[in-house]
């Protein structure tokens, strides 16, 4: 499916493509984000298939008798909910896990975890073979997922310098001349909104100050801007866009800019793939840049 790009407003002001399976999309599991303030997260073990593995996410049989897959990737929003992934194999059962049944299909609303060995080969989404019960706790050693936590901060103690007005910047103020800019602004690299829906902090690598009057001529509400060393939007637009062109065979499921970093899951990640998305990214990205989740993970020894 085609990349969707969207325009995260009232949150974070940034472009991000999302490949999955509808629009209204919720991630599984949910996975934590380097907040504006933080930089790339180190990069996690990478996956050996010899071994076993572990997954997280929610089961789906779409019909009486047929197949369960483990959806690991986006799960449409829906009601019976849409998704796929690995075809689960070996002894299961739906009797300890709740599931909701509807329209003839079987699922889980709350995500489980799946020990086992994943072959990405067989059939045309992988099969995971089962070693262990699938169990709605996490095996030891593997932490529980959490909220991202993400903190987006008012980056200056007068929003109003430079000509604004606490006036100018309500919930009907318009804002179409300002994220018309912004793209356009020397080193754009983000944008979120705090307090409510009034206040616009800008992040650019380049000078802050010139930014801020730009931006003032557009735009008389509540407006902080800092310089930060940061790849710009363009950078992370950029190198989004070719890995989407040249990795459609690494089993990415999304991908997407955050502050300061390119997000990146991917179903498996081993250390043969992570060096070619980074090669993919490197005239944009350094290593640092790039945050790459393998959603299969190693089992924890």
């Amino acid at each position: 499916m085609r990349p969707v790009t969207t325009i995260l407003m009232l949150t974070l002001v940034t472009t991000a493509a999302l490949t999955a399976c509808g629009s209204d999309v919720r991630k599984t599991p949910p996975a934590a984000s380097p907040s504006p303030s933080s930089s790339a997260s180190a990069a996690p073990a990478d996956v050996d298939l010899r071994h076993e593995v572990v997954a997280h996410g929610m089961l789906m049989q779409k019909k009486a008798g047929g197949p369960v897959e483990l959806c690991i990737g986006g799960v449409l929003d829906s009601y019976p909910p849409q998704c796929g992934g690995p075809t689960i194999e070996g002894e299961f059962s739906w009797d300890a896990l709740e599931p909701e049944r509807s329209e003839g299909i079987t699922w889980t609303n709350d995500s489980v975890w799946a020990v086992g060995r994943f072959d990405p080969k067989a059939g045309p989404t992988g099969t995971f073979a089962l070693t262990q019960p699938v169990r709605t706790t996490a095996p030891a050693g593997m932490p529980q997922p959490s909220p991202s936590g993400r903190d987006f901060p008012q980056l200056c103690k007068d929003p109003y310098a430079g000509g604004g007005s606490k006036s100018a910047g309500g919930p009907e103020a318009d804002t179409n001349p300002l994220t018309n800019l912004l793209p356009t602004l020397d080193g754009y690299a983000a944008s979120w909104v705090s307090d409510g829906s009034s206040l616009f902090n800008v992040l650019v690598t380049g000078d802050a100050a010139t930014a801020h009057r730009e931006i003032r001529k557009v735009w008389k509400g509540g407006l902080c801007v800092e310089q930060r060393d940061v790849p710009t939007e363009a950078d992370i637009n950029a190198a989004q866009e070719t890995l989407g062109k040249e990795g459609n065979d690494l089993g990415i499921l999304t991908s997407g800019g955050s502050v300061g970093s390119l997000e990146v899951d991917a179903t498996f990640v081993d250390a043969a793939m992570r060096a070619r998305i980074l090669a993919i990214v490197e005239p944009w990205l350094t290593p640092d840049q790039v945050r790459i989740t393998s959603l299969i993970q190693p089992l924890p020894h």
